[in-house]
């Protein structure tokens, strides 16, 4: 047991790196693992090590596996989903083609992988190219003749579907393939395209219709993925849909989304639609705050990002998706916002008073201690109710927020109203329970009315109970 929880540390240290420590480790235990040196858990830095370097878009030491995923690197995508998307392979799907390239070519995969370590660490560019161009021969010639035996509905299909795990994989296969015969073709675009676009200029949709033009010309199967990566190296992906006004030569949306262009608006739709399925799955007995609002963040960004790009129209193609997609994720986060002021105020219960029922004066239930669990429960939905804020309207949930928003805020300063009361009055040695849910109430209200207001909270508190 004690090897997975220092493999867990270790990780978790090697992730607050910051980004030009993480590159010189991760350069250098990978060029040392090239010379043969075995002693550093090196699967566990770079695992460690991987959250970072993706992030900064950092140039790897190249390994066999990379060079041979070079022609499509740009569409590899970690997760992938239940149906193909163009445009979007699988890492799973790599990882299993290498294991299955290792098991049909043996001899030869090792023997390439060796030349690669030497070329590389001996820093020899020219024979790097020579046996990565090689490799990719050999690889796509395998490969070819692998998905020619398993035609649609062939025993050798479903076989080679049992291999890599499903049918959605060797459709990847089919498109490693495609991208691996045209890599050539989609060479300047990959060479002269900057890494990582943070805004699409004028100068870069220049660059792209140009490209796209001659691939149209020449190979035109390979125009859709003109979009594609650029869509891939962009920041605020939703620009893309400029690219499909410049190739298409129109501008509404229920013309150019059937452009041979269109495919980069159905590919973000469907990404939208994944985010949106992806919160109304969320469980309320199991939610993670943070995740669900990293998943709202992006999808109101691109919710946004596509309106202002092409001003969708509700009769255009596009726009009847988007209208399902937004009212999805709305109807979504409205349940679980209603619901959020139930879970907050049941780690603070209070007790009616005198005959007024309902509207009547409230004090604090003293007679059992806090339930820790519902205490970490209301403060996961605080973090979500307080959290959600910026993203009410562009969700299109505002009214519920508002509403839940008010009565957790109104619960929690009607709390901290009737509990000074209490810390004036209580006896001695009845104190420590009231602190104690004080204390709890007082972490709730640090997360959803602000510290600002909580402060002063804590110092009417301070200033109630008796010395």
């Amino acid at each position: 047991m004690q090897l997975p929880t220092k493999e867990h540390e270790l990780k978790r240290l090697l992730a607050t790196l910051p980004a030009d420590k993480a590159l010189t480790l991760a350069a250098a235990v990978e060029r040392g693992r090239l010379a043969g040196d075995r002693s550093l858990p090196v699967d566990t830095i770079l695992d460690g090590l991987r959250p970072t370097l993706r992030r900064v878009q950092a140039r790897r030491v190249p390994t066999a596996q990379r060079l041979f995923c070079e022609p499509f690197a740009d569409f590899l995508v970690d997760d992938p989903r239940e149906y193909k998307q163009p445009g979007r392979i699988a890492r799973s799907t790599v990882r299993a083609l290498w294991r299955w390239l290792k098991d049909t070519l043996r001899v030869g995969l090792a023997e390439l992988e060796t030349q690669v370590s030497r070329a590389v660490f001996s820093r020899d560019m020219r024979l790097q190219a020579e046996v990565t161009q090689r490799m990719h021969a050999e690889i796509l010639a395998v490969l070819r003749a692998a998905l020619n035996r398993a035609v649609q509905g062939s025993t050798e299909r479903r076989v080679l579907a049992a291999k890599f795990g499903s049918e959605e994989a060797l459709a990847d296969l089919e498109e490693i393939v495609s991208l691996m015969m045209g890599s050539n073709d989609l060479a300047p675009l990959r060479g002269l395209l900057p890494r990582r676009i943070d805004t699409l200029t004028e100068q870069h949709a220049t660059f792209v219709r140009d490209i796209y033009d001659q691939l149209t010309a020449r190979k035109s199967d390979l125009s859709p993925y003109v979009g594609l990566l650029v869509l891939a190296r962009l920041k605020r992906p939703w620009e893309a849909l400029r690219l499909a006004t410049i190739t298409s030569r129109r501008t509404n949306d229920a013309l150019f989304s059937v452009s041979d262009m269109g495919i980069v608006g159905d590919v973000l739709l469907a990404d939208m639609e994944n985010l949106a399925l992806d919160i109304a799955s969320v469980r309320p007995d199991n939610i993670d705050p943070d995740t669900v609002l990293t998943k709202l963040d992006r999808f109101v960004q691109m919710s946004a990002g596509l309106v202002r790009e092409i001003g969708v129209k509700r009769e255009g193609k596009w726009g009847q998706r988007l209208i399902k997609i937004r009212q999805l994720a709305s109807d979504a986060m409205d349940s679980l916002i209603v619901r959020a002021p139930r879970e907050i105020t049941a780690a603070l219960p209070v007790q009616r008073l005198g005959a007024f029922g309902g509207k009547g004066p409230r004090r604090p239930d003293l007679s059992r201690d806090p339930d820790p669990t519902r205490v970490e429960r209301a403060l996961v939905w605080g973090r979500l109710l307080a959290g959600s804020t910026p993203y009410a309207g562009g969700g299109a949930f505002y009214a519920a927020h508002k509403d839940a928003f008010e009565e957790v805020s109104q619960y929690l300063r009607m709390y901290a109203d009737s509990m000074m009361a209490e810390l004036k009055s209580l006896e001695f040695e009845k104190r420590p329970r009231a602190q104690a849910f004080q204390m709890q109430a007082e972490a709730l209200s640090d997360v959803i009315l602000g510290l600002e207001e909580t402060d002063q909270i804590r110092r009417r508190a301070a200033a109630a109970t008796p010395r």
